[in-house]
């Protein structure tokens, strides 16, 4: 099953409160601290609906976001065209992408690499985006710390939002697969207008948590060094097991 197929168009009505603009401010800050202020050009792995891209654009950075998922890319090229900011845009799988073009930093942000699954796809992910980023650029990502999981296990929750005239229910179910590093996550959409009510969408997500030292492994692997790991928003704090949400600044070496 392709994951963000149907469920594409429900996706940032369930994530309308995310922080996106803070999440911006943040990664601006650290593209001016760890990449200096000529670092204007961004690669966008997953970049999804492109909410941080469109953002960001504002901000003055020349944006490329890549995305498997057409849907997204469609709706991202809408979003884009309404907010009046000039951004290119690439239907791809992040693992395997060709562009000759070079970058000041590659980003991939709202836990893409969790959706590098297998040791495969995070080594082919890396490897051509270190094609794609200038020596001494960065890439930047978010991600699940593995301790954090642990000991903190994914629970099952629902969410219930209102669009136009239909409130739309998502049922989400999670797995722990300790063995493998990775949270099976089924997501059920329903929609219900006038009383009646329809299953909109089913997707099953395999999401992958990480650890420090395979992290370092991979990155060193592909070209890049790891400046720095920390909790995601705050790049004054450690790792810690009482956060799930780690952030990675990494630089092609």
């Amino acid at each position: 099953m392709e994951n963000f197929k149907t469920y594409a168009k429900y996706y940032d009505a369930f994530y309308a409160n995310k922080e996106y603009s803070g999440e911006v401010d943040f990664l601006q800050k650290v593209i001016k601290k760890y990449g200096g202020a000529g670092a204007k050009t961004i690669l966008s792995l997953g970049c999804g609906t492109a909410t941080h891209d469109i953002l960001l654009a504002k901000k003055g950075f020349n944006i490329l976001g890549i995305d498997k998922s057409k849907e997204m890319i469609a709706i991202a090229g809408q979003k884009a065209e309404e907010a009046g900011v000039s951004m290119e845009f690439l239907a791809s799988d992040i693992t395997r992408f060709n562009i000759k073009k070079k970058f000041d930093v590659a980003m991939a942000m709202f836990n893409v690499v969790g959706y590098m699954a297998e040791n495969g796809d995070m080594e082919k992910m890396l490897k051509n985006t270190s094609v794609n980023v200038k020596k001494g650029g960065l890439l930047l990502f978010d991600c699940w710390y593995g301790p954090a999981v642990l000991k903190s296990r994914p629970k099952n929750k629902e969410k219930l939002i209102t669009v136009g005239d239909k409130n739309i229910l998502r049922k989400t179910t999670q797995g722990l697969d300790i063995e493998k590093s990775v949270v099976n996550i089924r997501f059920e959409v329903f929609e219900e207008k006038n009383g009646s009510i329809k299953k909109a969408s089913t997707e099953i997500h395999k999401v992958r948590f990480w650890y420090l030292r395979e992290l370092e492994y991979f990155l060193k692997n592909s070209g890049f060094a790891i400046t720095k790991t920390c909790n995601f928003m705050d790049t004054n704090s450690k790792v810690s097991e009482d956060n799930w949400n780690m952030f990675v600044i990494a630089k092609k070496i």
